[in-house]
Formats: C-alpha cells, structure tokens, sequence
C-alpha cells in the first residue's frame, strides 16, 4: 500500500483529501436522503398538511435547498481528480525523461516503461476517485428530483382537496 501510495508522487497527499472529503460527502449525504425519503413518505400518508400555496412552495424549496446541499462538491471532485491524475502523469513524465537526458546509457524499451508505469500511478489514481464520486452524484441528484416530483404532486394534491390552489 505505501509504495503503491508513494507512487502517485506530489499528488498523493492531495489525493487522499479528495478521497477523504467524498467519502465523507457520500455518507453524510446519504443519511440526509434516508430521512428525506422518510419525510416524504409521512407527507405523502398525510402526517403532514400544508395551509396555503405559498407555505408550501416555501417548504418545497427549503427541502429540496436541504437535500442538494454538497451534492455540487461530488461533482466538482468528480471532475477534478482526473485532471490532478493528468497532472501527476505529466510531473511523471517530466521527472522520467529528465532522468533519461541525464543518463549515459542507452535507452531502452524497458526503461521507458518502468518509468511510464510509474507516472500512469496518477491518472489511475485520479479516475478510481471520480468514477464512483460521479457516479453517486447522479443517482443522488436522481433520488432528490424524485422527492422533489413526489412532494410537488402530494402538496399540489392537499392544496386542490382543500381548494386553495389556483388553476
């Protein structure tokens, strides 16, 4: 794990705050949307009931505010890391072949390729932090619509039983 670690050069620290702070996101994020999911079921059973239009149009964007906090930051993170994998590549790179400008022997195959694995350490890094953190970011922002449909229909439906809302 560390030479693995070690590897990734001047991107390894960062890395690993970028890891940290998803995961972070991701877990807390999720747990909002647990009880989110249960909000909006005691809504829709009628546990909840809203007395005029613009209270609950208020309480629709005070929700929907609440759930899609941080969920940009996964996004950002997803987008970002492979750039500092890209990055850590080139540093790679340029450290490879500086090495082997100072060489005097001749430059094989072999040589490229260890030092070509070795910068590649970082565009792997990078991808392995922004897929899973992309991926999550969809289906979160899919689970927030889909509260944000369904509470939109509950509410617009306890408004016209109760005749407050305006065609």
């Amino acid at each position: 794990m560390q030479s693995w670690f070690s590897q990734l050069g001047p991107m390894q620290w960062p890395f690993l705050c970028l890891s940290i702070i998803a995961f972070a996101i991701i877990i807390e994020r999720c747990w909002v949307l647990c009880q989110a999911w249960k909000k909006v079921r005691n809504i829709k059973q009628n546990k909840q009931t809203f007395r005029d239009q613009q209270r609950a149009a208020l309480c629709l964007q005070e929700y929907v505010f609440e759930w899609r906090k941080r969920l940009a930051m996964l996004s950002i993170i997803g987008t970002l890391s492979p750039l500092m994998g890209l990055f850590g590549t080139v540093w790679g790179l340029v450290l490879m072949f500086k090495t082997i400008a100072k060489t005097q022997q001749a430059v094989t195959p072999a040589l490229l390729a260890d030092g070509l694995w070795e910068a590649m350490y970082s565009t792997m890094a990078g991808l392995a932090i922004a897929m899973p953190c992309l991926l999550v970011y969809g289906v979160l922002q899919a689970v927030v619509d889909r509260f944000q449909s369904e509470l939109t229909l509950c509410m617009n439906a306890q408004l016209l039983s109760t005749g407050e809302a305006h065609a």
